[in-house]
């Protein structure tokens, strides 16, 4: 049997080529499953959604849909929990009356070249704004404010620059810590070039994925969605992150999924977000599928930590990052350090995390599957 650390890989083709290899695998519960490729990159690169749809054999009951990638670095983790899921999970279920969609790098750009926003600069998980909230956007003044520290607009000089941490208190104090935090994460559509950028509408990505949740929530009687994510929250401690629209508080379901975090994205216990996948098929069940049981939620594997100072750690890597993607850096050596960071906060390389967030993974799976009735 496959070591855990095997479920790894370091390549986006390499990821990829290992979850077109799991159709064989589902094949043998789902005989009439199949391999679908969206092209998102319209240049010289091989770039793909990749999709493997398996409907239930007779019963058309219930149907789990996997998702990765959304912010392309983090499909690393990601994909290596898909494989965990099939090789470890696919035995309990039961192919008559469940099916499966399974999703592979919904931003296949970012992840071939490490970046978390696609080919456009787009945050895809600010990008799922509902038609009926397009023109109605919440402009995010904090950041406006902020927007000087978070996108300088000039080469990166240093890694390391000691000023730093002195211009970053005195704008968390100018702003407030709340104002701040807003303006860091919530999202923003004036600055294309900058952090956390929405887009001016539907990306590609965003279209396909929007479709695939109407195909699959149509085809079935109760609809769970699982997306995986990496970067926020405790190093060694997997966050079970709901909608702000699940009705069920996050106590509860730390009960019934026997799990140990759960939140919410709300400013108390997470934090909130404009454009967010999640919340995007919260809207789409409400207003079209009134009625319907269905469950969404995002594995959050934390890298840096949850204390202020990682926090304000991992701003200066996203920081440097971006800056480095739209300016350039003064040498090779600053350039490697800034994408060795960036990496690090998203699929940090030591083997206890890999190892921590397999097994949070499985924990996660198990409670959810049970109570939401997918397995017994």
């Amino acid at each position: 049997m496959e070591s855990n650390l095997g479920y790894y890989a370091e390549t986006y083709e390499e990821n990829r080529a290992d979850f077109r290899v799991l159709t064989g695998k589902i094949k043998g519960h789902w005989p009439a499953a199949e391999l679908s490729h969206f092209q998102v990159e319209a240049g010289e690169e091989d770039l793909t959604i990749d999709l493997i749809r398996a409907l239930p054999l007779s019963n058309k009951k219930r149907l789990i849909f996997l998702s990765t990638g959304l912010h392309g670095i983090e499909g690393f983790v990601g994909a290596a929990i898909i494989k965990l899921f099939v090789r470890e999970y696919l035995h309990q279920l039961n192919a008559e009356d469940t099916g499966l969609y399974l999703v592979h790098a919904i931003n296949p750009w970012g992840m071939k070249h490490r970046r978390r926003v696609n080919e456009n600069n787009v945050d895809l998980n600010r990008n799922f704004i509902c038609e009926q909230e397009s023109g109605v956007q919440k402009l995010n003044q904090a950041y406006d404010r902020a927007h000087s520290f978070l996108n300088p607009q000039e080469p990166l000089k240093t890694a390391g620059n000691p000023f730093y941490y002195l211009k970053l208190l005195n704008l968390i104090l100018c702003l407030g810590p709340a104002n701040f935090k807003e303006a860091v994460l919530y999202g923003q559509y004036r600055y294309p070039r900058g952090l956390y950028y929405g887009g001016s509408g539907f990306e590609r990505s965003t279209t396909i994925l929007s479709s695939l949740f109407q195909e699959a929530v149509s085809s079935c009687e109760r609809f769970l969605l699982i997306d995986m994510h990496s970067g926020y929250g405790p190093r060694y401690q997997m966050t079970i992150v709901n909608s702000i629209h699940e009705k069920r508080a996050s106590a509860d379901l730390q009960a019934s999924f026997d799990y140990p975090l759960v939140a919410k994205t709300d400013p108390d216990e997470f934090y909130q977000m404009q454009g967010d996948m999640v919340d995007y098929l919260y809207r789409i069940m409400e207003s079209q599928f009134p009625g319907k049981y269905f469950y969404a939620t995002g594995f959050e594997f934390g890298t840096f930590g949850s204390s202020f100072g990682a926090v304000i750690k991992s701003l200066k890597a996203m920081i440097h990052e971006n800056r480095l993607s739209q300016h350039g850096a003064s040498s090779r050596k600053v350039a490697e350090k800034v994408r060795h960071n960036f990496c690090e906060l998203f699929f940090p390389a030591e083997e206890r995390w890999r190892e921590k967030a397999l097994q949070d993974a499985r924990r996660a799976f198990t409670g959810i599957l049970k109570a939401e009735k997918f397995i017994d």
